[in-house]
């Protein structure tokens, strides 16, 4: 399994969503790759100021800035609303047209 296929399960899990990988495989991904570790640090990084305002879903504009925050930007990247940009990434699962989670 590639990275961002396990960045995808990883960011489910952050959102309380099913992964789609057992957690003992992410757990284990994360320790032994550097990448993907410095990755979900930064999205814990992130995603602490949404968890702290209280709001329900976060915004299409947080969410576009999150994810080029987190280098989602790129040639095969997987964009707000599940459109493939090109680069590294993947989107989240569940993702309608709209961008937000289902």
């Amino acid at each position: 399994m590639r990275c961002a296929q396990l960045r995808t399960a990883l960011s489910a899990r952050l959102d309380g969503e099913p992964a789609g990988v057992p957690d003992r495989r992410l757990d284990k991904h994360v320790a032994r790759c550097a990448a993907c570790r410095e990755w979900l640090e930064r999205a814990e990084r992130l995603r602490g100021p949404l968890l702290a305002d209280g709001a329900g879903e976060p915004s299409a504009d947080w969410t576009a800035k999150l994810l080029a925050r987190l280098g989602t930007e790129g040639p095969g990247a997987v964009g707000p609303g599940g459109v493939e940009n090109g680069g590294a990434g993947e989107g989240r699962p569940g993702q309608g047209d709209d961008g937000r989670t289902r």
